[in-house]
């Protein structure tokens, strides 16, 4: 929550030395739902799937800025609150799987240009995006052994994305909404090692959909956002014991029903 806190100090703080119209918006994800898979390659040569699906809550910032008449800027954040899960591997038998319990934590930031399409009330989107994962994996067991070690795992990735956003106003219903897709070129896990033939990249994918009632300079609206992270770097590192510590392959999907506030400058 002091995440959210922060932007929205900062994005406030840009609203009131912005002369275009300016709208801020919160989210509360009250069913933020995150559901991770890690695969691939890793020194062990005794493959795992490791997947952990916390559910909890989660929170959300949205700042539009009007640039010129068909050109606006937007920026958002995402992310879940994070608590230790269960997280489960593959089983070979009933012997051989790895469990144990994984703090996730999931940050995204999108900054991005928008502009109509000639003759429609479609616009195109254009920018930059970003994610932060964390894992704290502990209470380890691996092949019926328990794992005395436990490690923090961090993966961010940066890259560009494109897509389309709509929306209308009558009277005082509205509706607004964006899809877009990406490609990101820098990743970073801070558990890897060389090996295997994976890469550094990725992709990206995001959908917001909402509707609700404007008042005068306020807005109450529900709606829901899903986003999806597929983060690649070499080969995953593992515990003395061959336990998995990271993995190179890592999709997230985060996705969540909401209900937001939102407020023009």
């Amino acid at each position: 929550m002091t995440r959210i806190v922060l932007w929205a100090s900062a994005l406030c703080l840009l609203a009131t030395i912005s002369s275009q119209a300016v709208e801020l918006s919160f989210y509360v994800l009250p069913g933020a739902q995150v559901e991770y898979e890690g695969t691939g390659y890793r020194q062990f040569d005794e493959g795992w799937e490791l997947k952990v699906k916390p559910r909890r809550s989660g929170t959300g910032i949205r700042w539009r800025r009007s640039l010129a008449k068909d050109l606006a800027l937007q920026a958002q954040y995402w992310q879940n609150d994070a608590f230790y899960a269960r997280e489960d591997g593959n089983a070979v038998s009933a012997t051989r799987r790895q469990t144990g319990q994984t703090k996730l934590s999931v940050q995204s930031f999108v900054m991005d240009v928008r502009r109509p399409l000639e003759g429609s009330s479609v616009e195109v989107v254009a920018g930059l995006t970003g994610v932060y994962e964390t894992f704290h994996r502990k209470d380890i067991v691996f092949n019926s052994s328990p794992e005395a070690n436990h490690a923090q795992t961090d993966l961010s990735a940066a890259g560009a994305q494109a897509g389309f956003h709509a929306g209308r106003q009558r009277g005082k219903f509205y509706w607004d909404g964006e899809m877009t897709i990406g490609h990101l070129f820098l990743t970073h896990n801070s558990q890897t090692t060389e090996g295997g033939s994976i890469h550094r990249n990725g992709y990206t994918y995001a959908f917001r959909l909402e509707s609700g009632w404007k008042v005068q300079n306020f807005g109450f609206g529900v709606g829901y956002v899903r986003q999806l992270f597929q983060i690649m770097t070499p080969g995953g590192k593992t515990f003395p014991s061959g336990a998995a510590a990271s993995l190179p392959i890592n999709k997230t999907d985060f996705f969540s029903p909401f209900i937001s506030a939102s407020y023009q400058f």
